[in-house]
């Protein structure tokens, strides 16, 4: 009786000492594994020893676990501060486990109307549905955006949180005839809804839904309601690029749907009007989809709205698979100059030329390049979140350990002059 009363009392310890010392519940995602619900039990030796709701331990190397989980390290588990910035900047997106073994085929139709073309076979993710217009297969689109919502979630604070238990709604469609009466649908819907912006909305959906291979869409209140999903969704016409829909990272939905998950995560800055949002947003969508699908498709878009009906249209380099070399030569010659105060100062589509482009690209992949310019990357995010507004020159400056803007500009051009640029 002795010994059980000891044995009890020693369980009974270890279950007191896991709640002082990390007393919250929370998911842990680990660079090589699946993702684990559990509280912090101890640091010993470079790992985090976990103990899981049912009182499971699991052992995780630190150096393993994402930037979120080194920060909490940091601050509750009194782990040393260069834990931050030791590990590697990796690809997370491409070391997740294969995940479609937990999307599920959903038995009923997403349905907008009556004509069979407004009909929709639905694909269940963890964090999306996506649905599907003609003989398109999901599949490796919904690889494509779990992957990516794994990579947001590895590197930056609160985007699990602030994500909750919605879906975001992907649209394929593959028939050209089905994607516009899905347009003729949206464009009716948008009559409904009230707002100057929402006027915009209506006139650049008209202009645009033909030309554009994506749009961002506005779902009606009873649908986000009913299915809990965000109230903007993403559709996809397939048109003539169907291979970029028939393999995990295909280039131009890894660019549309990273650029997408960052506009979701950061807010109103999302609007390129904002100083600097253009090249945060396009710059990192263009990161991601070179660094993921080694090469960009991707030309942008945009309607002209106030002084003339027309429709803007910019791409990068004609090569997609050199713009890092092409851009390197031009800087290392003088050819072209970067300046931040210019790429912060680029606010439409019209403003952009192919180096302006690139240079976003080549911003995008400097913030992020090692894991010390990652962590400040992921500082910046969420200042971004709560100010509303990208950093002055000045203040990014500063979030990068550099005393001026000017610091900043040369250190950025140094490293597309390096090989590091690639």
């Amino acid at each position: 009786m002795q010994l059980r009363l000891l044995a009890i009392t020693a369980l009974l310890s270890v279950c007191s000492y896991s709640v002082s010392i990390g007393a919250e519940e929370r998911v842990w995602t680990s660079r090589k594994g699946a993702d684990v619900t559990a509280q912090l039990l101890r640091v010993e030796g470079g790992e985090a020893i976990l103990i899981t709701p049912l009182l499971k331990t699991v052992t995780l190397k630190i150096e393993d676990l994402s930037l979120v989980d080194r920060l909490y390290l940091v601050e509750y588990g009194g782990v040393d501060p260069s834990a931050v910035t030791k590990s590697e900047v990796g690809v997370p997106e491409k070391d997740a486990r294969d995940m479609s073994k937990t999307f599920e085929r959903v038995k009923e139709k997403f349905v907008l109307g009556t004509d069979d073309d407004l009909q929709y076979d639905m694909l269940k993710t963890e964090h999306f549905y996506v649905i599907t217009q003609g003989k398109i297969r999901p599949m490796d689109v919904a690889e494509v955006a779990e992957r990516l919502w794994r990579g947001m979630a590895f590197q930056h604070v609160n985007f699990r949180e602030d994500w909750g238990a919605r879906r975001k709604l992907i649209f394929l469609v593959e028939d050209k005839k089905a994607y516009a009466k899905l347009g003729d649908w949206y464009k009716a819907h948008l009559l409904t809804l009230e707002g100057e912006h929402m006027r915009d909305v209506a006139v650049r959906a008209r202009m645009l839904w033909e030309e554009s291979s994506s749009q961002t869409i506005y779902m009606p209140d009873p649908i986000v309601a009913k299915l809990n999903i965000f109230g903007t969704a993403k559709a996809f016409q397939i048109g003539d690029i169907k291979n970029s829909y028939t393999e995990v990272f295909g280039a131009f939905p890894t660019h549309s749907l990273s650029g997408t998950l960052l506009s979701e995560f950061i807010g109103g800055i999302a609007d390129y009007a904002e100083e600097g949002a253009m090249a945060l947003r396009i710059g990192h969508a263009y990161y991601k989809e070179i660094k993921l699908a080694g090469h960009t498709e991707t030309s942008l878009l945009d309607a002209e709205v106030y002084d003339q009906d027309e429709i803007v249209k910019a791409k990068g380099f004609d090569d997609g698979t050199k713009w890092a070399k092409t851009l390197r030569e031009l800087v290392r010659k003088g050819k072209v100059e970067p300046s931040l105060e210019k790429l912060l100062g680029w606010k439409e589509v019209k403003d952009l030329t192919p180096e302006s482009i690139v240079l976003c690209y080549s911003f995008a992949y400097y913030l992020q390049s090692t894991p010390e310019r990652l962590n400040s990357f992921a500082n910046m995010i969420r200042r971004v979140q709560y100010d509303g507004a990208m950093p002055v020159p000045l203040e990014l400056a500063k979030l990068y350990g550099f005393k001026t803007s000017k610091e900043l500009e040369t250190d950025w051009t140094e490293f597309i002059k390096s090989q590091d640029f690639k």
